[in-house]
């Protein structure tokens, strides 16, 4: 009996050291894993602050596009004035003026001076009885 009994106690004591054993190994995992959550959690509170410069930064670039069209436009548009003003310029500068084009007589209307017409207006009264 007796070596029944150290048998036994060998047995409860191995139970015993394996229960402790795993229930240390529990521990350490569960310390492993609230370690992991929480380095999880710091990564991805950095992915989402990532995230938030990403979009502001896409917002900026956004409106950097739009700010750029529209200097392009106001460019094209300036030069298209300039070119326009160019071509003003150098057709004014190479018209030739003609006197003929510009004083044309239309038949059957003559026009008299005020020296030409010896009568004044009110030079004269005529009385009527």
């Amino acid at each position: 009996m007796s070596s029944l009994t150290v048998s036994s106690v060998n047995q409860s004591g191995f139970q015993q050291l394996s229960a402790l054993t795993a229930k240390r190994n529990a521990d350490q995992a569960e310390q492993m894993a609230q370690a992991l959550r929480k380095q999880a959690d710091a990564v991805q509170a950095q992915a989402d602050q990532y995230a938030a410069k990403a979009q502001a930064l896409d917002s900026q670039a956004s409106k950097a596009k739009v700010d750029s069209d529209a200097a392009h436009l106001r460019l094209n548009l300036s030069n298209a004035f300039q070119d326009a003003g160019a071509q003003l310029t150098k057709t004014i500068q190479n018209a030739e003026v003609r006197p003929s084009t510009y004083s044309q007589t239309v038949a059957g209307i003559t026009t008299t001076s005020a020296a030409d017409d010896n009568k004044a207006v009110g030079s004269s009264i005529d009385i009527v009885a």
